[in-house]
């Protein structure tokens, strides 16, 4: 009758493996055609996002050069403004000029216009004429000299009063032709500004929409990148499933948490009890639940390091330890073949492996009585 018991066992098994292993491949199959899709968007984005941080390269550049630009204008602008001032103070020494002179014609005025008067009188309206009415010293004095201004009597007064009147004339029309002149400057230099101004922040827009563009698929690069991770762990960890279901089940229910050779069995070694096994793994191998359960402890927990315990009910729990990582947490639900830790050497330990314990009411047995 035990016989039979087991032999119904161990068919059932069989038929479960067989139905199981496919399954488990198609999904290990199905996520690696979705990692390699995750990978192709991936590795688009990449290339998008290089040719927009190129752009927005190119702009910042262009943004460098315009603001050189700008730097240079201001140093013009800047020696402009001293030019300016420099001609706003002679101006203001030539008004003082002039304010100085308009003091000696009015003077003069009252006896050059005598003159004047005794002049027209005489019918010598040339002689008015060439005082009054002459552009520039230079041409007064040469007129002075063809009449014979200068040996008349009194005419003293009228020629002083004509090349004071002559000297402020030069002095407004060049005072007037070097206010024009700056105000032609600092007209072009405003418009060569406010034309900086625009191109830089029409170039300061573009580079705000490409860093947009950029920190976009940034965003896109990292969830891409977290997707594909998540499904190369999905992968490995059907990938990890059907490496031990493949092993078979026990009478009791049990798989291999691990496919790999024990490299330390259960009892007595170096003088003291060997709790467990060891079966031979590399840092990041999926660890997977031997029997469905409920996770009591997954934390670091002295000479075993990082380690998952699970209670499988009736007093029965598995251990798994030294493993480099967790991949469930206490409180957690677990089915059969569900990824519950990474391979890793954590505690107390000589080599990369995972150290496997079954406990009856918190005492360890030989594992191998249990497993497949």
């Amino acid at each position: 009758m035990q016989r039979q018991r087991l032999g119904r066992a161990l068919i059932a098994a069989t038929v479960v493996c067989t139905l199981l292993i496919p399954a488990v491949g198609s999904i290990a199959d199905q996520k690696k055609k979705n990692l390699n899709q995750t990978r192709d968007q991936l590795d688009a984005v990449r290339d998008r996002l290089g040719e927009k941080e190129a752009r927005a390269g190119s702009l910042k550049s262009r943004i460098r050069v315009l603001e050189k630009d700008i730097t240079t204008l201001q140093i013009a602008i800047n020696k402009l403004d001293v030019q300016v001032a420099e001609v706003e103070s002679e101006v203001r020494t030539v008004e003082a000029h002039i304010a100085a002179t308009q003091k000696k014609i009015d003077a003069v005025e009252d006896r050059a216009t005598e003159q004047a008067v005794i002049l027209y009188k005489q019918g010598a309206t040339d002689i008015i004429d060439a005082l009054l009415n002459s552009e520039s010293l230079a041409e007064l004095d040469a007129k002075a000299e063809i009449l014979g201004i200068a040996a008349q009597e009194n005419t003293g007064a009228l020629v002083q009063f004509g090349r004071l009147k002559v000297e402020i004339e030069e002095q407004n029309r060049i005072l007037l032709v070097k206010r024009n002149e700056l105000e032609e400057r600092r007209a072009g230099r405003a418009g060569l500004l406010a034309d900086l101004d625009d191109r830089k922040e029409e170039l300061d827009a573009a580079y705000a929409a490409v860093a947009a563009d950029v920190a976009r698929l940034r965003d896109r690069e990292g969830n891409l990148e977290h997707e594909a991770e998540q499904l190369r762990k999905e992968i490995i960890a059907a990938q990890a499933q059907r490496s031990v279901t493949s092993l078979g089940v026990s009478a009791g229910g049990y798989i291999w948490p691990l496919n790999g050779p024990v490299t330390s069995p259960y009892g007595p070694r170096w003088g003291r009890m060997h709790t467990g096994i060891d079966i031979d793994g590399y840092t990041g191998q999926p660890v997977v639940a031997a029997k469905g359960g409920s996770v009591i402890l997954a934390s670091s927990y002295s000479g075993y390091g990082n380690a998952v315990i699970v209670d499988h009910g009736g007093g029965i729990s598995t251990l798994y330890a030294h493993m480099s990582g967790f991949a469930v947490s206490g409180g957690a639900s677990v089915s059969q073949g569900e990824v519950v830790g990474y391979v890793g050497c954590t505690g107390s330990c000589t080599g990369d492996h995972l150290h496997f314990e079954v406990r009856v009411n918190g005492s360890p047995v030989n594992p191998m009585s249990y497993l497949p």
